[in-house]
């Protein structure tokens, strides 16, 4: 069975879901699209305001939108903010915080991609306003990090990362050993194309048996999740240790996971 394309649809010109394509220094490069950034203030700040995080891990990064905002907050809160991030990106960063993770190619195979880089914008700020001194950047995929003993659990989740059934359904798994009453994951794409379909950004990390399978998408792993540790009465959960509530529909929505005991 052939492998999706993750959002690149080919017709008069080049379009993707979610991205807006620009030029800069004479690359095309990924610009601003529906992303979760556009939650940070409506949704997202009241949360971190409301739990006041000490410990945050954000699975995504891409443009650095959403992680600017993030230490912005966290810099005002005395809060530390670990970020995952397998690609490779351009612009006025540190080389180390450039390279991608060995072997990694976003948008692997897909047609007129080759000379596509990102450049985060949001991630440039970051450094030109010292927001770095409470970040931590491992540029690694999700799956690799939440197996690894450098895993010890923290306080808030956001998860913006590979949005495709086998690997929410791993990170899920991974995240639950070190999920302890109180914490907070939030999901984006619970809503809109990726919700219940597979999007791959390197399909080479994915289990060949795992490729457009018949389950797909954030939601139906994040429900096949929650059935596998609860006791199901008809269409109910009973004795679930989370509870599960999309907040908004609004920018490819907002899922909020949380440890109940």
């Amino acid at each position: 069975m052939g492998r999706r394309q993750s959002g690149l649809s080919r017709g008069p010109g080049l379009e993707t879901l979610g991205d807006q394509v620009t030029r800069r220094n004479g690359y095309t490069t990924l610009g601003r699209g529906l992303d979760i950034h556009g939650l940070f203030e409506s949704h997202i700040r009241q949360i971190l305001d409301d739990r006041k995080p000490k410990t945050i891990l954000e699975v995504g990064v891409l443009r650095g939108d959403c992680t600017l905002k993030l230490l912005e907050w966290c810099s005002a809160n005395e809060s530390h903010l670990t970020s995952l991030d397998p690609v490779a990106w351009e612009g006025e960063l540190p080389e180390e915080v450039k390279q991608p993770m060995p072997g990694y190619k976003y948008k692997r195979g897909q047609e007129g991609f080759k000379e596509w880089v990102i450049v985060p914008q949001g991630l440039e700020e970051v450094f030109r306003r010292g927001l770095q001194t409470h970040w931590t950047c491992f540029k690694t995929r999700s799956l690799d990090f939440l197996d690894s003993p450098a895993f010890k659990g923290f306080d808030l989740y956001l998860i913006d990362g590979d949005h495709n059934y086998f690997t929410v359904t791993r990170e899920l798994e991974l995240i639950h050993r070190h999920f302890k009453a109180g914490d907070v994951l939030l999901f984006n794409d619970v809503t809109g194309a990726w919700s219940h379909r597979d999007l791959y950004y390197d399909p080479e990390f994915i289990p060949p048996e795992h490729i457009d399978g018949h389950k797909q998408g954030v939601v139906p792993a994040i429900n096949d999740f929650l059935d596998s540790l609860s006791e199901k009465q008809l269409w109910m959960r009973k004795n679930c240790p989370y509870k599960f509530k999309i907040s908004t529909r609004k920018h490819n929505g907002l899922g909020v996971l949380t440890r109940l005991a």
